[in-house]
């Protein structure tokens, strides 16, 4: 006597085992890409700091940049800049140096030492990154809304692509009759 084969309980496994392994390469050979995660790499810090050397603007840049400062240390809070020379524009970023003070004027998590929610880190290019983008939360649209009034009274205009870039404003020409008292 000859033992009988026995049938695999699952009769069909092998037909679903190769089917899924289709499916898993055909979707590799449409896209590639889709099979391996993106890297994700880090951001390129800033180098943020306390001055304003090499930024274009020279004493007039640093007095504006000095009297936003001192707004805001009476706000409870601290101006970090870098310079991007090559896009003409200052980064600034807002860092909570007293919590209890800045929740006067800013809205969301405070934390001493943290920097302000504004939705986006500053210094990262990125579509949330638009200075008027309003698919945030009211909380980062404030705070953004209230950074652009800091900074535009001190004569900053805030970039479009960035709510972190601003450009100084032009230095208000003299009237022309004052141009021509000065002639005579």
């Amino acid at each position: 006597m000859h033992p009988t084969p026995q049938k695999p309980s699952f009769p069909y496994i092998g037909y679903w085992l190769s089917l899924a392994a289709g499916i898993g390469l055909a979707a590799c050979v449409q896209s590639p890409q889709a099979a391996v995660p993106a890297p994700t790499l880090p951001p390129v810090p800033m180098a943020w700091g306390a001055e304003v050397e090499g930024c274009a603007g020279g004493e007039r840049l640093r007095a504006a940049v000095a009297s936003v400062r001192r707004e805001l240390q009476a706000q409870g809070l601290a101006l970090k800049t870098s310079c991007r020379v090559s896009r003409g524009a200052l980064a600034v970023q807002v860092e909570v140096v007293d919590g209890l003070r800045a929740s006067k004027v800013l809205r969301g998590p405070l934390a001493d030492g943290e920097a302000v929610d504004m939705g986006t880190p500053a210094g990262v290019a990125s579509a949330n990154a638009a200075s008027h983008n309003t698919e945030l939360s009211p909380d980062v649209q404030h705070n953004r809304q209230w950074l652009r009034a800091l900074m535009a009274r001190h004569q900053f205009d805030n970039l479009p692509d960035a709510w972190w870039r601003f450009a100084q404003k032009a230095a208000p020409q003299p009237a022309l009759a004052e141009v021509d008292l000065v002639a005579r």
